[in-house]
């Protein structure tokens, strides 16, 4: 039995220096091609691994995003009117460059509540630190004793990419019922910086224009990273 085990060890032993000698008979010329030192490359598992299996870069800009898509919740203040906003942030329909996020606001007085869900095609590619992306969806802006503006909302939305996965600033113009008597036109500038791996921080400030109301909201939000 011990003679077997001993045998058995000797013939696993075989095939792994078989492998490892194949694996660097594969990298030696692409290491030598870009001269590289041959004690760097096999102390170095990562080298050897993408010399042996160079990642697609170009694939990867182009298909893996630059941001994340992100739950959150918060507090926010117009005219000194406390309230609370809850949301998502681009989750993406499978592996195309098109994005749904969806946002509810209200002020703890019940005075306002306001309602936007909208779709957004990320033009540029999704690695890129800059982004554009034209929206349209649905808002609706509930305000007691002024009225309601709802309908279709239209706009567009700009992504600077400050550190992928890390921070990222948004800046937004949209506009609801366009062309009614009660057309909204906002403005939103948001910041994110991310504290650890799945946790962010974020502010926004949002500027809203209409024959009902013009006022500015400003908020503060934690983010879930997904």
């Amino acid at each position: 039995m011990v003679k077997f085990l001993l045998k058995l060890l000797g013939f696993l032993s075989l095939g792994l220096s078989i492998s490892n000698a194949a694996q660097s008979q594969n990298i030696s010329p692409i290491a030598t091609d870009l001269n590289l030192n041959q004690e760097l490359v096999e102390s170095s598992p990562v080298l050897r691994r993408w010399l042996a299996d160079p990642p697609d870069v170009l694939y990867d800009i182009y298909n893996s995003p630059s941001f994340n898509t992100k739950l959150k919740i918060g507090l926010t203040s117009r005219d000194n009117s406390l309230g609370f906003e809850i949301g998502v942030d681009d989750v993406f329909l499978g592996k195309t460059a098109f994005t749904v996020s969806a946002g509810y606001q209200r002020e703890f007085t019940g005075k306002e509540n306001n309602f936007d869900a909208n779709l957004r095609y990320y033009v540029l590619p999704l690695g890129s630190y800059f982004n554009i992306s034209p929206q349209v969806g649905y808002r609706s802006i509930d305000i007691a004793s002024l009225g309601n503006t709802s309908g279709i909302d239209v706009g567009v939305q700009g992504i600077l990419v400050l550190s992928p996965h890390s921070a990222d600033l948004r800046l937004s113009q949209t506009f609801t019922a366009p062309g009614s008597n009660n057309e909204a036109s906002i403005t939103t500038l948001a910041a994110s910086y991310a504290i650890t791996r799945k946790l962010r921080l974020g502010s926004n400030i949002q500027w809203r224009r209409s024959n009902i109301r013009y006022d500015s909201r400003v908020g503060f939000v934690l983010e879930l990273a997904l």
